[in-house]
């Protein structure tokens, strides 16, 4: 690109057209205006004269310098000039271009893929050859032709684990030692911003073959992860973590069930420079149960998602109390062993049998005090309940049929038969056994037990033995449930296990068979297998390429990666969850040391191509050029030569004026990249229907805004004869408001108030006639204890009439469908309109709506049709969020007209004519 200090161009050799501006300057000079013609009538006698000579007239030096001012326009525009090119082109050579392609780059992705594109159109543009190495997928194109490195570009997804810069090293090195590649090349690093473990050597490798920049992402591409999420006695607690320690910031985090549905929603706070946050949430047990993923609101990446598998769903326990009670001291009574071994897992309910049966638990602990013959047990297990058992001197004294395995009668207590010299140890647990993989203590030690009566299949139900081989713990099927006996009693009295950790994790494994046996308890035998993947932004669906088995014996140890991404795995019935992040997720920068490495960042100023608006200002000032010349033509009597010039210098004005307008469309529209098609659409805005919303400078709130508003126009159409044009993003400090009948203003807590200039813009707005959407999206919750602090901020200065709630028969809720309430992603919050409009010059129409709904939340879509957002009440309350949209726009766009049709019958009835064919009813949903 050649450039002449802030300015460069894209194809220089045009400019050498400004060398034919003197001959253009000689041959205007040479050609006048064409002459006007008029009937003369003696035109004949003058004929018969003799001629004398005439020197032609030539054009005035006025014109031929406004007409070489539109070549010499035309000439740069077709030079693509840009404003503070961006150093795509600084290096020579062959290109590689490095895009760190992990989850940690998928809520910046779309800048990203806009500085990579930036920097392979530079390299085509000069000629040059560009390869591509995405370090999560540890795959390098070759060297090509860089045109064709464009569509590979267009292709490239993040994923949904961390780039792997060892491997994409030893991949980049294989293809060039191959010959795939020269020897020498520049390098542009797109960097997440996230050290890896092999940063040093990965720019030592790449700085050693030439020149290295590594392009770090800005401020507002700061990456946050969702680390943990563990449940806790009345709810769940959620851990976060994120890069650097930047300004205080809240996210929501969200609680999801099985249907999409949002269950809970809580909020997590970093303070100004903290990296790390955590949230918490109450949650009831049958409502916590129901949680299959924990989402952070408004971050769309693998990172910001939590899968549940059925290890997340906490059983309730029943513990049967003895019969009189136990009356024995706590650190003698089995019952407090056993319930503080399950405390921290399960919901633990505790009483007679009769009143835990009626909490309708998962399983039952039987100590052998509590010993039952009641057949309400026997029906509980037959019914698929969990039911386990300790043994005891009563049981060892008078066994009883709801046992897994017969027992041997009497003599095997303290004292008998099991009177070893030595206590027993517990043997390493079988690789068959559900308590496989589980370290046993080595002061577990058993001094008494009951015996098992040998059978033929008496090996199937054993899950553990001691060191000669007799079995401690047995296990059968009963019906659809499961009868579980520990040959020992659950407290000290006959072995030290119910002292060791290896007693509650045992239980633990026990007890997945009452949540349905996740990851901890199914076996250890089988492999298994994805059955749905997360991609890198966050969204479960099918997975992609051939994604390994896990051994089950490997699956605790297993890490995401593109053999074993994250989503949630099957082995049988059960259901396990691999997530991208985990307790040990770090998230510290990438050094600014690297070798060799020269560094850049991704939040300076953007280019601005000027190609567009040039192009657009040179066609314009062509037609003046025409409009001109017909009026020295005489062809416009009606327009002299001095109107002409007013005109033109009028003509020029507005075209200036427009252009900022014009420039700032175009690069919402095209990632900064103007055109002339824009530049056209912009100057034609008056003449379609389009919504416009506020831009905030959030990102992620401006895409949800952009993206619901386009659904709605979509909807709209479909359901209507109205035909809106894409949204609109809009500053109301520099916007012309008035070419949208509608917008959108989402407002957030920490919104500011508006300046002079654009409380003035939106007070002129209003009272022409516009209407303006304030959506504070949060359900109400941020007005319960008072005014929302940021619509308080931004109501500053805007001239605000007062306001009433919307209740049943405002037209708002009939304007097309007839609606009872007026949801949005979120339900149950008041909107407010004007409680007086009819006096106004809109018609009968409110100008300001305020809702809490998040309604633009509710319709976003993505390219795909996929909702970007999941919404409250599912896809029902979806559905009837689009139709409040669409009331919201048929209400703008066709005033009063509903109001006067509803009353049309009354009308007519008092006229006597109530009951005449044709009168108008209201449209049915």
């Amino acid at each position: 690109m050649f450039s002449l200090g802030p300015i460069g161009f894209a194809a220089p050799w045009a400019l050498a057209a400004l060398v034919a501006l003197p001959l253009l300057w000689l041959l205007l000079r040479a050609t006048p205006p064409a002459p006007r013609h008029v009937v003369f009538a003696p035109l004949r006698l003058l004929q018969r004269l003799a001629q004398t000579p005439q020197t032609p007239r030539s054009a005035p030096w006025w014109l031929i310098l406004f007409r070489l001012l539109a070549a010499a326009i035309i000439v740069l525009a077709l030079a693509q000039p840009v404003w503070r090119p961006a150093d795509t082109r600084a290096g020579g050579g062959p290109l590689l271009l490095v895009i760190d392609n992990g989850w940690q780059s998928a809520a910046s992705w779309p800048r990203t893929l806009a500085q990579a594109r930036a920097y392979a159109e530079g390299a085509a543009a000069d000629g040059r050859q560009a390869a591509l190495l995405l370090t999560a997928d540890a795959q390098v194109s070759g060297f090509t032709d860089a045109s064709q490195m464009l569509s590979r570009l267009e292709a490239a997804r993040p994923q949904a684990w961390a780039p792997d810069r060892t491997t994409a090293r030893a991949a980049l090195e294989a293809s060039l030692e191959s010959g795939g590649g020269p020897a020498r090349f520049e390098t542009r690093w797109l960097s997440d911003g996230i050290a890896g473990n092999d940063d040093a050597a990965f720019a030592r490798s790449l700085s050693e073959r030439g020149r290295l920049t590594v392009s770090l992402p800005g401020a507002q591409d700061e990456v946050v992860a969702l680390i943990a999420v563990n449940a806790a006695a009345d709810g769940f607690e959620a851990r976060l973590l994120r890069s650097g320690g930047g300004a205080a910031r809240e996210i929501d985090v969200t609680a999801i069930g099985q249907d999409g549905q949002v269950i809970a929603r809580t909020s997590a706070r970093f303070e100004s420079g903290a990296s790390d946050a955590a949230a918490s949430a109450r949650l009831p047990l049958d409502l916590r149960n129901r949680v299959r993923s924990v989402r952070l609101d408004g971050v769309n990446s693998a990172g910001a998602v939590h899968l549940l598998d059925d290890s997340w769903q906490r059983p309730r326990i029943a513990l049967i109390e003895p019969e009189g009670g136990d009356n024995r001291q706590p650190l003698l009574s089995d019952l407090h062993y056993a319930s503080q071994a399950l405390a921290s897992h399960a919901e633990l309910v505790r009483g007679p049998l009769e009143q835990v049966l009626a909490d309708e638990p998962s399983g039952i602990v039987m100590v052998d005090a509590a010993r039952s013959e009641d057949p309400a047990v026997a029906e509980f297990v037959e019914a698929g309940g969990v039911l386990i058992r300790f043994a005891g001197p009563r049981l060892a004294a008078r066994s009883d049929d709801l046992l897994p395995v017969q027992l041997r009668a009497g003599g095997r207590l303290l004292g008998g038969a099991l009177n070893w010299e030595e206590p027993q140890r517990i043997a390493p647990f079988a690789d068959d056994s559900p308590f496989a993989g589980l370290s046993v203590s080595e002061d577990a030690s058993i001094r008494s037990q009951v015996l098992a009566q040998p059978e033929a299949d008496l090996d199937r139900r054993v899950w553990a033995r001691l060191e000669d081989g007799t079995p401690l713990v047995t296990a059968d099927r009963r019906g659809e449930g499961w009868v579980i006996l520990f040959h020992v009693t659950a407290g000290p009295d006959w072995s030290d296990l119910p002292l060791t950790g290896t007693f509650p994790a045992m239980l633990r494994r026990v007890i997945a068979l009452a949540e349905g046996a996740g990851a901890g308890g199914a076996g250890s035998e089988g492999n298994w297998q994805i059955d749905r993947a997360l991609d890198g932004f966050g969204r479960l669906g099918a997975p992609a390429g051939q994604p390994q088995a896990i051994p089950a014996s490997e699956f605790g140890s297993a890490r995401p990666s593109p053999d074993t991404p994250p989503g949630i795995w099957q082995l049988g019935a059960a259901s396990a969850a691999l997530n991208a992040t985990g307790p040990d997720t770090r998230l510290d920068p990438v050094a600014r040391n690297l070798p060799g490495a020269l560094y850049e960042f991704r939040d300076g100023l953007r280019e601005q191509r000027l190609a567009g608006p040039l192009l657009a200002l040179g066609l314009v000032m062509l037609i003046a050029d025409i409009i001109i010349a017909l009026a020295f033509a005489g062809r416009l009597p009606a327009l002299r030569a001095p109107q002409a010039a007013a005109g033109l210098s009028a003509l020029m004005a507005l075209m200036l004026a427009a252009q900022p307008q014009a420039e700032a469309w175009q690069q919402s529209a095209q990632g900064g990249q103007a055109s002339a098609a824009d530049t056209a659409e912009a100057l034609d805005r008056a003449l379609v229907v389009r919504f416009g919303y506020v831009r905030t400078g959030n990102p992620e709130i401006d895409r949800i805004s952009e993206a619901g508003l386009a659904s709605l126009s979509s909807e709209v159409t479909r359901r209507s004869s109205i035909e809106p044009e894409a949204p609109r993003g809009i500053d109301p400090d520099e916007d012309e408001l008035i070419f949208f009948p509608l917008i959108y203003w989402p407002v957030s807590a920490d919104a500011r108030p508006v300046s002079d200039a654009a409380a003035a813009n939106i007070n002129t707005y209003l009272r022409s006639g516009g209407m303006i959407i304030f959506d504070t999206r949060d359900g109400g919750a941020g007005t319960r204890g008072g005014a929302h602090p940021g619509l308080e901020q931004v109501m500053q200065g805007l001239e605000i009439p007062p306001l009433a709630r919307v209740d049943s028969e405002h037209v708002l809720g009939r304007t097309f469908y007839l609606l009872r309430e007026l949801p949005g992603r979120l339900g149950g919050g008041d909107v407010w309109v004007e409680s007086n409009p009819d006096g106004t010059a809109r018609d009968g129409v409110s100008g300001v709506i305020i809702g809490s709904a998040d309604w633009a939340g509710a319709w976003a879509r993505g390219d795909n049709g996929v909702p970007l957002l999941p919404v409250e009440g599912g896809e029902r309350q979806r559905e009837m969020a689009y139709r409040v949209g669409v009331n919201l726009a048929m209400y703008a766009l066709t005033g009063n007209y509903k109001t006067d049709q509803v009353h049309v019958p009354a009308i007519l009835e008092r006229l006597g004519q109530g009951g005449q064919r044709g009168a108008p009813q209201p449209l049915e949903p």
